[in-house]
């Protein structure tokens, strides 16, 4: 809802009653902050004796009164510590001891927060700087794309992002870096850390981490400060890993200054006196006899190493395969470098065992299903499983034909293959369950197993062998619901290479497959692999699904009953659209009935590439110096090198920055002149995440220099106007134009545009009644009355009327279950408003656009008792959502603001008689 400017008042009021108490009358520290607003900064409220104080964060509050003849600490023979029988130490339900709520998304600052420390723990109810949320390396909660993980050890336990973490105490690759470059180093860049190539750890010349002999020093300075391990450096006039009065040549690649081979280090043993100045090196290129087996041809900088596997061939011994990135990119043979280098030898041996030795498996992925592998002398032997797979699948066969229900006699399942996993999904549990799928054969049959204690021990390559004892069947899907004896047999087998590979797992390309849907009963819960592409925009398919259409060489046509299913996360994260090719690399074929519903939970099983051409959507000045350029697809970081010529403006407006945020570039520009027009012109290097260049023909757009824009706030909503003619109100709580300023229906694609409003100058009060198919005549640009009553009936006099978006291939308002919002040019929301309805079916997307605006701040509560509101959580969806049922389709009853006071809460909101024109309440 609308950001309040009651933040300063409050404040005052604060400072008025620090220190001596505010003298009213209390219960407890919930009826202070109720009467006298948020206390100062690292304060809290606190109700000593009837009287509301504030008290520092680390005080302990004082101890609870006791009322005459109850117990100890309670009020009305209620639990201790308790008013009105809520839980101790409460008022009203609140949490004992809350000085912060989390109520805001990222690094905003929640409620009872710092700017200093905007981000509420709700573990430790106490205000972090940062959080460590993304266990994945991810952007941390509170930091940025520059600083994306949070050091929670830091800043007395509040927190301080950094560029990377060193993580792996083991010397391998820490958090952040990569493998060119990985070992972060904590004290740079102002203590936010940066990747290193090495690092300067030890002393004098020996080897600092990182490097080997002979290149044993790091030169912290070199590569533009990422680092080099060189034979010497020059420190302070002194030549660090040179002899007596030799000198570090320039590129640090030899000491200069040798007699003879005497004169040199071991290191360095061979001395050149054929160069100006004489220098000491590994070897020459006539002395190849200084190298080893290991390292066996001088290189161009005088160092051994090896370059090709021809080269380590040619020398003794078994190691016949150069690691061109060992020894610090000198490069270094070995018995074997790659599986494949083993496969080409032997292939009964074809895995390379820490490039030492090609042995025949080292896991269990490296055997057949149904063999192990023995560690021990790194052997594939046969597993002690008393069913072969053929008797297996028999067995799953006999539980497909089983009636539904309890199971008169448990059915056995002994030897089956852990295929994919089927996480749960927010808001799913109602309709469907998760679990995981099991198989014996590639050619199936396969199940599901729903049943909650054995899908928890279970993990993709695991054999498993249990007892069903009850089967339910869900839109047409075997699910065996109870299980039990159940046990793990084995871990970690090649369950998911295709059943072409070697070792051959459970996998089946269906790609060429053109009866998916016509056999479904052949194929159901089977494991797939799967090409074609996205031919529609996504559909619900459950409650947090999208499924879309899709072809592919077997199924050429798109049709309602074959559809690539995916959580609606994914479609957010893969930025999944019609156009777009796709790989479904493991997938479980889920059914609806008649459907076939192949379907992917991660980016790991799912690969969207090629997809259409980003095009420019809109531009838009967010302050004088910054211009937000939208896109229709998420945007690649990477492929922005040089913005001030990827981002080009006409009326001598120059880029000096980019940022990239989802589908937004924000561009700083030059200072922009208020009111002029713009055109902005996006350079085709600009990618979006699969790597597609932005659209050479839809990559212009214009925008006004930046002027303040208006604030509004939804103030009522007739959704069921006869003949379409739907109506919104607002009220303008800021002055400011309206040019940018766009209506929505709904947070998340798909997103229905029901007005872009017009450039308008309006005041602080005024109403704006927008027309959502209105006509010419509902289009005020120059006054308030341009279009009378009285010539164009339904126009209001005392409000400014725009025309919507309807008749532009949008629509009206669908009156069902609906979010309705206000964004300005840059996207940011203004104020949104959940409507339900109730008799008519909800869309499946209706619980995940109440959480966008959850997430946003523009929504309270903000969770549903810490869950995400869905239609079966506590309170559901609904209940924290306006009920706009019973309007009817005249403007005699509207849905309308009932308090003067934007609270983000449904009791804001009721049905009744329509005020349009005039301010509500």
């Amino acid at each position: 809802m609308l950001r309040r400017n009651w933040l300063p008042a409050l404040l005052t009021a604060v400072l008025v009653t620090m220190g001596s108490g505010c003298g009213d009358e209390c219960v407890d520290s919930f009826d202070c902050r109720n009467d006298n607003g948020q206390p100062a900064e690292g304060k809290e409220w606190t109700c000593n004796d009837g009287t509301c104080e504030q008290r520092d964060l680390t005080t302990p509050p004082p101890p609870p009164p006791e009322d005459a003849g109850t117990d100890a600490g309670t009020d009305a023979g209620t639990d201790a510590g308790t008013d009105a029988g809520t839980d101790a130490g409460t008022d009203a339900g609140t949490d004992a001891g809350v000085t912060c709520t989390d109520t805001a998304t990222g690094g905003a600052q929640d409620q009872g927060c710092t700017a200093a420390n905007p981000v509420c723990d709700t573990t430790t109810n106490t205000c972090k700087a940062c959080l460590d949320s993304d266990q994945a390396g991810g952007e941390d909660t509170g930091c940025s794309a520059a600083t994306p993980f949070c050091k929670t050890d830091e800043a007395g336990g509040a927190g301080v992002c950094k560029a990377c973490l060193d993580s792996d105490q083991a010397g391998g690759q820490d958090t952040g870096c990569a493998a060119a470059a990985p070992f972060c180093k904590t004290d740079e860049a102002g203590g936010a850390g940066a990747c290193k190539a090495c690092l300067d750890t030890a002393q004098a010349a020996e080897l600092d981490q990182g490097c080997s002999t002979p290149t044993n020093i790091c030169d912290i300075t070199a590569a533009n400060g990422v680092g080099q391990c060189k034979v010497c450096v020059t420190t302070g006039g002194t030549a660090v890993g040179c002899q007596g009065s030799q000198t570090c040549n320039a590129a640090g690649t030899a000491c200069e200054g040798c007699a003879d081979d005497t004169s040199c280090a071991p290191e360095t043993p061979v001395c050149r006196t054929d160069t100006q100045p004489t220098a000491c090196v590994e070897c020459t290129s006539t002395s190849d006899a200084r190298c080893d087996e290991s390292k066996p041809v001088c290189n161009a900088n005088n160092l051994c190493g090896c370059t090709t596997n021809t080269q380590c061939a040619d020398e003794p011994g078994t190691r016949d395969f150069c690691d061109t990135a060992a020894a610090n990119g000198r490069g270094l043979c070995e018995v074997c470098v790659t599986d494949a280098n083993c496969a080409g030898i032997d292939p009964n041996r074809p895995v390379c065992n820490g490039k030492t030795a090609c042995v025949q498996c080292v896991t269990n992925a490296h055997c057949s299903l149904t063999q192990t592998c023995n560690t021990t002398n790194n052997t594939c032997e046969n597993s002690s499983v008393p069913t072969t797979p053929a008797q297996t699948s028999a067995q799953i066969q006999a539980f497909i034909a089983a009636a539904a229900g309890n199971l008169a006699s448990p059915l056995p399942i002994t030897g089956g293959f852990v295929t994919f996993l089927k996480p749960a999904v927010p808001g799913q549990a109602a309709t469907e369950p998760s679990g995981f799928f099991l198989q014996a054969e590639a050619a199936g049959p396969a199940m599901f197993v729903s049943d909650a204690t054995a899908a928890g021990q279970v993990a993709v390559g695991d054999r498993v062998s249990f007892n069903v004892t009850v089967k339910t069947v869900t839109s047409g899907v075997d699910i065996a619901s109870t299980v039990t004896d159940f046990s793990v047999v084995t871990r970690g087998l090649p369950v998911q290479n295709l059943n072409t590979a070697t070792p051959a797992g459970l996998k089946v390309d269906h790609t060429d497959t053109g009866t998916l849907v016509s056999a479904l009963n052949d194929v159901e819960s089977e494991l797939i692999y799967l090409t074609g592409d996205i031919e529609t925009a996504d559909g619900a398919q459950g409650t947090g699904f999208a499924g879309f259409q899709i072809t592919t060489d077997g199924i050429t046509a798109p049709a309602a009953t074959f559809r690539l299913r995916v959580p609606d996360a994914l479609v957010t994260e893969l930025d999944i659209t019609p156009g777009c090719a796709f790989t479904l690399n493991n997938g479980a074929m889920w059914r609806f009935t008649a459907s076939a519903q192949p379907s992917a939970f991660s980016s790991s099983d799912l690969t969207v590439s090629t997809c259409p051409a980003p095009k420019l959507v809109s531009a838009a000045a967010r302050s004088l110096t910054e211009v937000v350029l939208t896109f229709d697809r998420f945007i690649s970081a990477a492929s922005i090198t040089d913005a001030a010529a990827q981002f080009t403006f006409t009326e001598g407006l120059t880029a000096s920055a980019a940022q990239v945020s989802g589908k937004q570039v924000i561009v700083t520009t030059s200072a922009q002149t208020p009111g002029t027009s713009y055109t902005a012109t996006v350079a085709t290097s600009v990618t979006d995440r699969a790597g597609t260049p932005v659209s050479g023909t839809a990559n212009t757009g214009t925008f006004t220099g930046y002027r303040t824009a208006a604030v509004l706030r939804l103030t009522e909503v007739q959704p069921n106007f006869a003949g379409n003619a739907d109506l919104i109100e607002l009220q303008v709580v800021s002055a400011g134009t309206t040019a940018g300023l766009v209506i929505h229906q709904d947070a998340i694609a798909p997103i229905r545009v029901l007005a872009t409003l017009p450039d308008v100058g309006v005041a602080e009060g005024d109403i704006i009644v927008v027309h959502i198919n209105g006509t010419a005549q509902n289009d005020e640009r120059t006054a308030k009355d341009q279009f009378p009553s009285s010539a164009t009936p339904g126009n209001y006099d005392t409000a400014w009327d725009f025309r919507g978006a309807g008749g532009a291939g949008n629509g009206d308002i669908q009156y069902s279950s609906r979010v309705i919002m206000v964004r300005d040019g840059a996207g940011t929301i203004q104020d949104a408003v959940p409507f339900y309805r109730t008799g008519v079916t909800p869309p499946g997307a209706f619980p995940s656009n109440l959480q966008a605006i959850q997430a946003a701040g523009q929504w309270l509560p903000a969770d549903c008792t810490g869950q995400a509101c869905t239609p079966t959580s506590t309170p559901t969806s609904n209940d924290v959502s306006v009920n706009w049922t019973g309007i009817l389709t005249t403007t005699a009853t509207t849905v309308r603001r009932i308090n003067a006071t934007d609270t983000n809460l449904a009791a804001d909101w009721a049905v009744g008689a329509s005020s349009f024109g005039v301010a509500n309440p």
